[in-house]
């Protein structure tokens, strides 16, 4: 068992940061459906993650088990009427990584209202025990948990600092609950997460051995070059899953980036390999992006 600091913050916090505390940009964001089948692909995402980092297995076990804890609460509690979205955040900061889980539902108080009521279901205190600093915060655009793991031999980062600096609770979202968006930063690791979202999205359509392998390659191939395309340096990648296979859009890229990024990835003799092993290519023009930027399309499916 962890020590565990827990830091349960004020149930109503003011949508806004403190105007002194500089914000900390997360190195890997994924926005998802809250749908019990999504938690396997926040999984994925963050087992990625831990791999790029060599984190022990113990602690990536434990990570994992608090994470999956925190997205489960969403699932079940945040949209008793209906549906919506559940946003990850990952935040590696020298011997730190910061996991911030939110919904966009009602408040919670965690706090208890009857006098002898444990302050903490067991869930929220299954996640106060893995984790090494936790905390919470409510108000009128939702929920977010934050956890702080402890990494390696440098200082432990200081909880209520890193949570204030990394809360996603007052940013606003462009993604529709029924789409699913990754997005990463420039350095995050591009060939461990991507590699296994797309390989989770093809077993889900239920992809055969050879196309499973396809998929593998069309990610590769977008993880070595996409960077170098992109308009901001972030990654970011959009999904729309279909009954038969699920379709990537890939930008903002810089202007004519996705017919690039298509031709960057040829091989003599070959092609182009997202041609190749897509069912379907197409480019569109970026939204919210200046001089022309461009969005990629590819589109996979069973082959059946």
């Amino acid at each position: 068992m962890r020590e565990t600091h827990a830091v349960i913050l004020a149930p109503t916090v003011s949508a806004a940061s403190p105007a002194s505390t500089a914000r900390a940009e997360p190195g890997v964001t994924l926005a998802v459906p809250a749908a019990a089948p999504n938690v396997a692909l926040v999984r994925q995402v963050l087992a990625g993650l831990l791999d790029s980092q060599a984190v022990d297995p113990a602690l990536s076990a434990d990570v994992k088990i608090a994470v999956t804890e925190a997205c489960t609460n969403v699932v079940v509690h945040a949209y008793p009427d209906g549906a919506g979205p559940m946003e990850t955040t990952m935040t590696l900061t020298p011997g730190n990584l910061l996991i911030s889980v939110r919904d966009r539902g009602g408040e919670f108080n965690p706090l208890p209202g009857d006098p002898g009521t444990p302050a903490l279901g067991f869930g929220l205190a299954l996640i106060a025990s893995l984790s090494d600093e936790f905390g919470i915060r409510s108000g009128a655009s939702g929920t977010e948990v934050q956890m702080l793991f402890h990494l390696g031999d440098t200082p432990a980062a200081d909880g209520p600092q890193a949570f204030a600096q990394a809360s996603q609770l007052s940013m606003s979202s462009t993604v529709a609950p029924d789409s699913i968006a990754l997005a990463l930063a420039p350095g995050a690791p591009l060939v461990n997460v991507l590699g296994r979202v797309i390989s989770l999205l093809a077993a889900r359509a239920d992809f055969s051995i050879d196309r499973l392998s396809d998929a593998q390659l069309l990610s590769d191939a977008l993880a070595t070059h996409a960077p170098k395309r992109a308009a901001n340096g972030y990654v970011r990648v959009g999904v729309v899953e279909e009954r038969d296979g699920f379709e990537l859009r890939i930008g903002p890229l810089e202007p004519d980036g996705g017919k690039a990024l298509v031709a960057d990835t040829a091989l003599p003799g070959v092609g182009s390999l997202l041609e190749r092993l897509s069912n379907e290519v197409a480019f569109e023009p970026a939204s919210g992006t200046q001089h022309g930027g461009e969005t990629l399309k590819l589109r996979l499916s069973r082959n059946d």
